[in-house]
């Protein structure tokens, strides 16, 4: 049920690039670990985004990025709160904080239009990534 939910509030965010691998089998405290950290990501790349970017549009995509993955985090919070499901760090977690990282280190070193390029290009792979991932995950327990 949590997977369903999460995975539907994740795909309308479209949330997330670290490899999920097929054979994981994720308990919904990891998903919930998983989706809250994927959100949280997006919300700290749009902050280094609109700090770094002078482009209007990519200053509005960024502001966008922010607002949404902050208002899905905060739903996502507040479901996991009324199903008594404490989200659990994990394997998958831990992947996309190491990845976010390197990248926020990546896009760091960059200015201008490389920035803006790099960052929105990241975005598309990051969303990509998790939606692919979302879309073959099965937890334990699922129904």
């Amino acid at each position: 049920m949590l997977k369903r939910i999460l995975g539907a509030t994740l795909m309308a965010a479209s949330l997330g690039t670290a490899s999920i691998a097929a054979d994981t089998k994720p308990t919904d405290p990891q998903i919930a670990h998983i989706a809250y950290t994927a959100g949280q990501i997006d919300v700290t790349t749009a902050e280094q985004a609109l700090k770094k970017s002078k482009n209007a549009d990519v200053i509005a995509f960024a502001k966008t990025m922010e607002r949404d993955h902050k208002a899905v985090n905060d739903q996502a919070l507040a479901l996991v709160k009324k199903l008594k499901v404490t989200p659990e760090d994990n394997a998958v977690s831990q992947s996309l904080s190491t990845q976010a990282t390197k990248e926020l280190t990546t896009l760091e070193a960059l200015d201008g239009t490389a920035f803006d390029k790099a960052y929105v290009e990241n975005e598309v792979a990051y969303h990509k990534s998790v939606n692919d991932a979302l879309a073959n995950l099965d937890p334990v327990g699922s129904e």
